[in-house]
């Protein structure tokens, strides 16, 4: 059995589209920018491996690691990322601390990404079947510049939790902040 045949018992058609045209978003930046290929492909392709677990399950898999975790922010959304890491290790067999990373930061963003970390987390963004007010702008600063593009992200991220009166992550704020001066100072 394949990867992507293995990843259909884990995802919906939809979520399995979706991880589809984020790895393939992940291979174009990954080539633009110089990066490992194949690592962006796998990444890509995993990044939302535990997105459709329901969060009891999530839970259990994150195990310890969830204490420190406040209830305002035990969300699917929020979980399915670190979970996904540990999923993409434990079902999937996948090693590369780079690739494992990129799974467990592709929704909060970190202050301190590698090139593949960003690349999974614009090319999450800016898949083909995202269709959202200022995708079009984040699409064409990808190409451009990385951590500009990174920047961009995590402000829209901001103003979207801002706007609907929802928690927001500190590592989140700290990203934002991070990128919002690199992408200042270029």
């Amino acid at each position: 059995m394949n990867l992507e045949e293995k990843l259909r018992s884990y995802l919906s058609e939809r979520r399995l589209t979706h991880s589809r045209g984020t790895m393939e978003a992940a291979v174009r930046l990954a080539e633009y920018y110089g990066s490992e290929v194949e690592k962006a492909r796998l990444a890509g392709l995993l990044h939302d491996v535990a997105r459709d677990m329901e969060l009891s399950r999530l839970e259990r898999v994150l195990g310890r690691g969830i204490e420190g975790i406040g209830e305002p922010f035990r969300t699917v959304s929020l979980l399915h990322a670190p979970a996904g890491s540990m999923v993409a290790r434990s079902d999937f067999g996948v090693e590369e601390p780079d690739v494992l990373r990129s799974i467990e930061v592709h929704t909060t963003g970190h202050p301190s990404m590698t090139l593949l970390n960003k690349i999974i987390f614009v090319a999450d963004f800016i898949e083909p079947g995202r269709s959202f007010r200022g995708v079009q702008t984040a699409r064409r600063l990808a190409f451009r510049n990385l951590d500009r593009t990174v920047a961009y992200i995590l402000g829209f991220t901001l103003r979207s939790l801002l706007m609907r009166n929802l928690p927001i992550l500190e590592v989140t704020c700290r990203a934002y902040n991070a990128y919002s001066v690199r992408a200042n100072n270029e």
